[in-house]
This record gives structure tokens, C-alpha cells and sequence, in this order.
């Protein structure tokens, strides 16, 4: 820029052919060419750079950009500022253009494509992420609001059997049988379901079964306590040990003791009746599995007890039973039954030669009288007086045994009939009802 005005071309041209470029223009700083040099002078001027291109040429670094001209091509474009001194039109600028060949242009159009296809998805970028990070947000959102959704329903449909089953658990544990839960499938809670209604049946079942049996023993138990209880025998039930169990009232009265405290007490360890005790720890001992009998002779009481044990049965819980009475006035009945027979038979026996003795002596004396003197006469009559006296007194005597063997006649008294009904019928009661 400092050579004069003929000068700038050649040094252009010069600096055209060192730089291996078409064209070197000297612009001032609005643009205008001062000087210019092309390799081919027909060739039409290029286009005038930019505003932006000159703003940017006048820095120190310059400017330097490939651009596009319509459909002629690429132009490569470089502006740098010129160093010297101030000259009156302004600084100067140095702008070098060269086209680019059409095959390395296209090739850059496709480099040019890409970059710019490159720069917008550059700058897309971060809405594209803003978007894909929003519709992975609302995705996870919506995944996990519809796996709530569903874990709710399978969980109701789930814990909603189950806890009908825990209700019906409940109600089975206050002994409630009679609930039943609604199957409502065939899955595997639907088989629970059919068990447990079957398990509460069941129950309800052995439960009315037990409850049967329990009323059926407690009518027999009652039936047995009432037996027992009027039975004028006494009884007396002990276990394996001979602790004693169960005593009837009727035991109490035939050995005149009161045995409610001996309940649950070991025969060895009887306060009181310690004989009666002794000869029923001999006799368990020595028929130990087998039954037994004994009379007793209370010798205290003067009374004579008739004792019979016997096993229980190992099903009923086993144990021993004794069952004894008092046979004191049995015996005497047989004993008075046989002085009775006795009698009768001595008796008979007497009484059927006094009447002939009897006839015998009233016959001598009719016989006699008459030929015997008055003192011989009144000496036989005196004898056969005592004969028949004493025979007399030997039938009245056979008449009182004979009246000692038969039956006392009966002594009729007054009867309370009411009564009479009433004791039977609690006999009989507990039979009635089963």
C-alpha cells in the first residue's frame, strides 16, 4: 500500500503468483477496491466481502472463511490489515480469493452439510435431552404409579381371602364353627379357603359329637350317682395306687363312718376303720387282677359285712371296686329260718305219737274202770289224767314250735301311697329320661 498507484498492481500481481491464488485486491476500509491483480482478467470480479467480513479483516488476526457464491461454487476469501503508515484514504486491506475446484468444493458442501447438520443437532442437543430426560421422568412416573396401581389391586384381591381367613380363624378361636368363608377362585387361596370351611365343619361337627357324649355321660354319670346313692349296698371305687375315688352313701352307713374326708387318701393311710382297711390291702394284694369275696365280722359292732372286689377295666381308666353289705340280719333270718325248719320237723315228729299215747290211756281207763276196785279206778283215773295232761302239754308245746316256723302274720298299718310312687320313681328317673 505504500508503493504508488502504477506500482500496486504489479506488487499485487507478484504477491498474487507467490500466494498460489486467482485473484489480490487492495480494499480501503469500506470495501472498495484500490488495486487489483486475477489471474484471469476476463473473469468476472468477485463478490465485495461483507460488513462483517471487513469489521473482522480489520482486527489483527484477519479474516479468513470459505463462502459459498450462489451456484458458482466455494470462494475462499481472506482479508488481513496492512502495517504502515497512515495514508490519507484510511488503513488499507490485503483480500486473497482463490475458488475452491468444484470436486474439493462438493466435498466441502458435504463437510459444510454435515457441520451444519452437526451445529443444529449441537444445539438441539440440550432440548433433546431436556425432552428425553422429561419423557423418561413422566415414563418412570407412570410405570410406577401403574405398578402401585396394580400391587394394590393384586394385594386386595390377595389379602382381601385372607382376611376373611383371619376373621374366620378369629371366630373358630372363640369356638364360633359356624362361619364360613366365600370361595371366590381356584387358585391356590381358593383350596385354602375350601379347607379351612372344611377344617370349621369338621370341628363343628366333633365339637356337636362331643357335646353328645358329654350330655350322654353326664346323664349316665347321673343315672350311676342316683343308683349309687340309693342303693343300700355300699360301694367303694379306688385306683392303681388304692386312693380311694368314689364312695356311696350306703358305704358310710354300713360301716356307721363318715368317708367324704377319706376321698383321695391311700388305704394305708385311713385314719379310722384301719381293720376294714388291713383286710382290703390283703386281699388286693393276694388276688391281685382277679375277683375276690370275704365276709368280715365287725366284731366292735357286732355286725358280719360281706365283701366282693373286682378289677376295672384298663379302657375305663382301671382301678379296683369293692361292693360289701351288711349281712347281719341275713344270717340271722337264716338262722331263724332254720331252728324254724327245725322245729317244724322235730315237731311233726313229737306230735305223731302223742295222739296215740293220748288214745292209748283213754282207752285203758274206759276199759278198766269197771273191773278195777274204787281205789285201783281212782289210782288209773288220776294216771291217765296225767297222761293226757301231759300230753296236752306236749301238743301245745309242739304248736309253739310249729307256730315259730311259719311266717308272723302280717301286722296291717297305715300307708303314705304318694310317698311310696315318689321313691320308685326316683329309682327310675334317670332311666326315664334316656
Amino acid at each position: 500500500s505504500e508503493d504508488p498507484t502504477r506500482q500496486q498492481p504489479a506488487a499485487l500481481a507478484r504477491l498474487r503468483e507467490q500466494a498460489y491464488v486467482e485473484e489480490a485486491l487492495l480494499l480501503n476500509e469500506r470495501g472498495e477496491v484500490l488495486a487489483s491483480a486475477s489471474r484471469e482478467t476476463a473473469r468476472l470480479v468477485p463478490p465485495s466481502p461483507a460488513a462483517q467480513a471487513l469489521r473482522e479483516g480489520r482486527q489483527v488476526r484477519g479474516y479468513s472463511a470459505v463462502e459459498p457464491v450462489g451456484d458458482k461454487g466455494l470462494l475462499l476469501r481472506v482479508i488481513v490489515p496492512l502495517d504502515g503508515p497512515k495514508l490519507a484514504g484510511g488503513p488499507r486491506l490485503l483480500q486473497l480469493t482463490h475458488w475452491v475446484p468444484q470436486a474439493l468444493a462438493e466435498q466441502g458442501e458435504s463437510v459444510q452439510s454435515v457441520y451444519r447438520a452437526y451445529k443444529e443437532l449441537s444445539l438441539s442437543r440440550q432440548g433433546l435431552k431436556e425432552i428425553y430426560i422429561l419423557t423418561l421422568t413422566l415414563t418412570l412416573l407412570l410405570a410406577l404409579l401403574s405398578a402401585i396401581a396394580l400391587a394394590f389391586l393384586l394385594s386386595r384381591r390377595l389379602s382381601q381371602p385372607l382376611a376373611v381367613l383371619a376373621e374366620g380363624t378369629q371366630a373358630v378361636a372363640r369356638g364360633d364353627f359356624s362361619r364360613r368363608a366365600p370361595v371366590t377362585s381356584r387358585d391356590e387361596l381358593g383350596i385354602l379357603t375350601q379347607s379351612f370351611n372344611s377344617m370349621t365343619q369338621q370341628l363343628g361337627e366333633a365339637r356337636s359329637a362331643a357335646q353328645r357324649n358329654q350330655a350322654q355321660l353326664e346323664t349316665a354319670k347321673g343315672y350311676l350317682e342316683n343308683i349309687l346313692a340309693n342303693l343300700s349296698a355300699g360301694v367303694l371305687v379306688f385306683d392303681h395306687g388304692l386312693v380311694l375315688r368314689i364312695a356311696n352313701s350306703g358305704a358310710g352307713s354300713i360301716l356307721q363312718e363318715n368317708l367324704a374326708p377319706l376321698i383321695g387318701v391311700r388305704l394305708e393311710d385311713w385314719p379310722a376303720l384301719a381293720e376294714f382297711a388291713r383286710m382290703l390291702r390283703e386281699e388286693f394284694r393276694q388276688h391281685s387282677g382277679a375277683e375276690w369275696q370275704q365276709q368280715i365280722e365287725m366284731r366292735d359292732r357286732g355286725a358280719v359285712i360281706l365283701v366282693r372286689g373286682s378289677p376295672l377295666p384298663g379302657a375305663s381308666g382301671g382301678g379296683y371296686v369293692v361292693v360289701f353289705d351288711d349281712v347281719t340280719q341275713l344270717i340271722a333270718a337264716q338262722r331263724a329260718t332254720a331252728w324254724g325248719e327245725v322245729a317244724r320237723r322235730l315237731a311233726h315228729e313229737i306230735k305223731n305219737p302223742l295222739t296215740p299215747i293220748q288214745l292209748a290211756a283213754e282207752r285203758l281207763q274206759a276199759k278198766l274202770t269197771d273191773k278195777l276196785s274204787l281205789e285201783e279206778a281212782q289210782a288209773l283215773d288220776r294216771a291217765t289224767e296225767t297222761i293226757v295232761a301231759q300230753v296236752t302239754a306236749l301238743k301245745n308245746m309242739v304248736d309253739g314250735f310249729r307256730d315259730y316256723a311259719r311266717t308272723p302274720p302280717p301286722q296291717l298299718g297305715g300307708l303314705d301311697l304318694n310317698r311310696l310312687v315318689a321313691e320308685v320313681l326316683a329309682l327310675y328317673e334317670q332311666s326315664g329320661t334316656r
